[in-house]
């Protein structure tokens, strides 16, 4: 049986998995233990993304521009979103505090404020890696005759969602909460 995979997912799947599972060691010195938990929860529901990826991904008929683009757009969103949970707990306000949606880290200020909340909605790119690899696994001709469209597309759509971050990031005010 010849079982095929991408690598750099599977091994980025491991190591999701492997900082969710280590994620909790810290909580005895964290601000936000909830937060670390967070972080636990995840990684290893991350990790399975990845691993579903890694499967994935030989089967994709996309052009290689989108196919980039797709692979950049979901290493960035899931370990953003990782990591912007963990800051979370690590730099929290409160024993109290977790994420409901995305706003400003109640009680914090400053630099740390930002970095999460531009990590945390950094996550978003994962519905353009999503919305590609349905294209890719349509296997259409009409698509295939339609590379440049669909890197034309795949592009707009990674700058909107990088738009759409840093909207957010700066005006939480608008955010989904």
């Amino acid at each position: 049986m010849n079982f095929q995979f991408n690598r750099s997912f599977l091994i980025s799947g491991l190591l999701m998995l492997m900082f969710g599972l280590l994620a909790p060691l810290y909580s005895p010195y964290a601000l936000a233990q909830i937060g670390l938990l967070q972080a636990h929860v995840i990684g290893v529901v991350q990790a399975l993304v990845f691993f579903a990826f890694a499967w994935m991904w030989p089967q994709l008929t996309l052009p290689p521009f989108s196919k980039k683009i797709a692979s950049i757009s979901l290493y960035v969103s899931l370990w953003a979103n990782w990591l912007g949970a963990f800051f979370v707990g690590v730099f929290g306000a409160a024993k109290e505090q977790y994420i409901v949606h995305q706003d400003l880290v109640p009680g914090a200020t400053g630099f740390w404020n930002y970095v999460t909340l531009l990590l945390i909605n950094l996550s978003i790119l994962a519905v353009l890696s999503i919305l590609l690899i349905i294209v890719g696994l349509l296997r259409s001709e009409c698509l295939a005759k339609k590379e440049k469209v669909i890197n034309f597309i795949s592009l707009v759509l990674f700058l909107a969602g990088i738009a759409i971050t840093l909207f957010l990031t700066f005006n939480p005010q608008y955010s989904n909460g």
